[in-house]
């Protein structure tokens, strides 16, 4: 007679694995996981820089910084060059401005708010800039913003446009620039931009104005160079250009950044999963060894 409660082996049962926990499933579902959240981050918000929600009134804008609705921070920085020629400093403050690049909360180009470049050239040379410089601490797209009243008078305006260091923005056909009346690409040698074309545009005019759209390029710098062009008068006098509120999106993760992730998750689960079935064919000899000798030993008990 046997005694006591006994399983065969073949029929002892073997719980099974929820789905959830197993190697390959983990990997995946982290995978999801990732991606819809760096998805939802670069496509569900607009970023808008409105310039008088960080400045008053004639405020310098040089080192300062400020965190966007889509938490990009952004770092300003502004730098002036003049050569000296004829022993004399070319550039001098425009129109009892405190520095050459501030925000004014007046209206050019027909757009309330902006970031004004400005200056008196003593000498048509056009070596002396401005320049500004937007950094931002992580990749942003979509970036649209306009340059403002870029025409001619006694002046000639130029302007340069740079991204991600050194590029220029006009070697790049896929960032569209809109151009006006009284603006366009320059015919200069020295330098690789655009300039006026002759004529004015007054301060509610939006003829003047450049739009600049950079669509789906990446960006995380950009630098912007005013200066008068040599078509300017001899003493050029006072000039002045601006720029627009700006908006972007946080850039979308690249595709070689979420493929080496899916890579690095499959090997990780085929390795996991590989040593799991190991340790559960180990464990199932295991059981069934056990279970026969326990098997064995009541049968010798019992009889």
């Amino acid at each position: 007679m046997f005694s006591g409660n006994r399983k065969s082996p073949s029929v002892r049962w073997k719980g099974i694995e929820p789905a959830w926990v197993r190697p390959h499933f983990r990997c995946f579902l982290l995978l999801a996981l990732l991606l819809g959240v760096d998805f939802c981050n670069a496509q569900s918000a607009l970023a808008d820089i409105v310039w008088e929600d960080h400045f008053s009134d004639e405020a310098t804008v040089d080192g300062s910084s400020f965190t966007t609705s889509t938490g990009a921070k952004v770092n300003i920085g502004t730098s002036v060059y003049s050569d000296s020629d004829g022993g004399t400093y070319d550039l001098a403050l425009y129109n009892g401005n405190s520095d050459y690049i501030t925000f004014e909360s007046g209206q050019l180009g027909a757009h309330n708010g902006y970031i004004e470049m400005a200056f008196d050239n003593e000498n048509d040379d056009w070596a002396d800039y401005v320049e500004i410089t937007l950094t931002f601490d992580r990749y942003i797209e979509n970036l649209e913003f306009s340059l403002l009243d870029i025409d001619s008078g006694t002046w000639d305006d130029g302007i340069e446009v740079y991204y991600n260091a050194e590029r220029n923005a006009r070697d790049n056909g896929t960032i569209s620039v809109t151009t006006n009346s009284t603006n366009g690409v320059d015919n200069e040698s020295y330098m690789h931009g655009w300039e006026g074309y002759g004529s004015n545009a007054a301060s509610n005019q939006t003829i003047g104005n450049m739009d600049f759209d950079f669509g789906s390029l990446r960006i995380n710098y950009l630098r912007i160079r005013y200066f008068s062009t040599d078509d300017a008068d001899n003493n050029p006098g006072g000039q002045l250009g601006g720029i627009s509120d700006m908006t972007f999106t946080n850039a979308v993760p690249e595709a070689r950044s979420t493929a080496l992730l899916m890579v690095f998750c499959l090997l990780t689960g085929m390795w996991q999963g590989g040593s799991t079935l190991r340790k559960r064919r180990e464990s199932r000899r295991t059981d069934q060894a056990i279970d026969s000798i326990t098997f064995g030993l009541t049968r010798i008990t019992a009889g």
